[in-house]
């Protein structure tokens, strides 16, 4: 938390001062029984820092200047450090920038077919059954995420299931939704992966009020953020439509073939984001480590999709759509995992606070009756299975735009109390 130093007064006006360590007190209940006057300036109640009190020449005013102390250089790397991961180095490498996708390819590559089919039996029924069916369980019980908007929760919930069922038995295939559902998940896709860097790149932030900009400066860091959220979104989505067979010899879009021009200018958007990226993290790697390394994993990632398109390898093609779909949603389950880790402590004890406190043990039986029973239902009822389970995806792509948007805080007023 940052600590605004308020310049000092004329030596005329501090006649007395002193200052007192505090290692956690009530700052209201002081002001209001001391007749204090208290600067409008957020004060940390972190050891090491100091609250001066000054008395005026009058005598029948008194104020407070709060300062920093500095603070030791070990506990400030540890500090950075902290900052630039959502858990540790560890688990957000391998669970959110899911640096073993490569491995995870290997394997696939020289596993052969067996190896392949137990490797999508796994993703499908374990992984990204799971990641879907979890954000369910998100909408009933943290109320501080969907808010006030649970009938809209339960009516958009109601006309999705209505919508697909209708489609289902109206056509009599699942070919409709299973289009649907590949636009609708390449969206969710490139907006995940977005939104998860831009929670890096607001953790890195540096706390307190952001520093006076001139007109030109201001323009800048408006336009900036969306013509990133452009090219970011913009570049994973073609990609998706690449390998979906957009532009191939012998695909299902005919004609496209012209379009197979246009991946080298692709390939110049991730050069460019990580390029802005290293820019942006020169003046302290320490602390955008967690999001460099993230973007350019899953940059990586998209970029060898991309290639692999583009010269028809098909089965290299599916091999990295596997990993792509298993780095997908092992970092949608780690930030709800991150989410609740936040909220266990919470001073309103509600379900999902209550449910967080043992959140790891919840977290692998769901993945596991979730996993069963979907195998299960799978096997004896197939086209049911499938058409619950799109369902459920629809209601997972729409509830996540709803959940994770980021709110505009309320504005706080400044802190300060006086007395006549």
């Amino acid at each position: 938390m940052t600590i605004h130093v308020p310049p000092k007064k004329p030596q005329a006006m501090q006649s007395t001062a002193k200052s007192v360590r505090y290692p956690a007190i009530d700052l209201p209940t002081i002001v209001s029984r001391s007749g204090l006057v208290m600067r409008s300036c957020p004060v940390s109640t972190l050891p090491g820092n100091r609250i001066r009190f000054s008395k005026s020449g009058t005598g029948r005013r008194s104020s407070f200047d709060c300062e920093r102390q500095p603070v030791p250089a070990d506990r400030a790397e540890t500090n950075r450090s902290s900052r630039a991961f959502l858990f540790s180095p560890l688990i957000d490498l391998v669970f959110v920038a899911n640096l073993y996708w490569p491995l995870l390819l290997l394997i696939d590559v020289m596993g052969g077919v067996s190896t392949h089919e137990s490797l999508i039996f796994w993703q499908i029924y374990f992984i990204t059954a799971p990641h879907r069916w979890i954000t369910l369980i998100l909408v009933a019980f943290d109320h501080q995420q969907t808010g006030d908007r649970r009938a809209l929760f339960a009516m958009v919930a109601i006309a999705i299931a209505v919508g697909c069922l209708t489609l289902r038995w109206g056509t009599g295939t699942l070919l409709c939704l299973g289009v649907i559902d590949y636009v609708w998940n390449a969206w969710h896709f490139a907006s995940q992966h977005h939104g998860i860097f831009r929670i890096y790149q607001r953790k890195t932030k540096p706390a307190g009020p952001a520093p006076e900009t001139t007109g030109g400066a201001t323009g800048t860091r408006v336009w900036g953020p969306r013509l990133e959220k452009l090219f970011f979104r913009g570049f994973l989505l073609y990609v998706i439509a690449r390998v979906a067979g957009w532009g191939w010899s012998e695909g299902p879009f005919a004609g496209s073939e012209r379009v197979v021009g246009l991946d080298w200018v692709a390939l110049t958007v991730p050069v460019c984001l990580l390029g802005v990226e290293l820019i942006r993290c020169r003046r302290s790697i320490t602390t955008a480590l967690g999001g460099l390394c993230y973007l350019t994993s899953m940059l990586t990632l998209f970029t060898a999709m991309l290639m692999a398109a583009h010269f028809e390898r098909s089965q290299l093609v599916i091999q990295l759509a596997l990993a792509s779909a298993v780095f997908h949603s092992l970092e949608y389950m780690s930030i709800v995992t991150w989410s609740a880790q936040r909220k266990k402590n919470l001073t309103k004890q509600t379900v999902f606070s209550r449910l967080a406190r043992t959140w790891m043990l919840f977290l692998v039986l769901f993945v596991v009756v979730i996993g069963v029973g979907n195998y299960l239902l799978s096997r004896g009822f197939f086209e049911i299975w499938v058409t619950i389970n799109l369902i459920v995806a629809f209601w997972h792509y729409c509830f996540d735009g709803m959940i994770w948007k980021s709110r505009k805080p309320a504005p706080t007023p400044p802190l300060g109390v006086t007395t006549g």
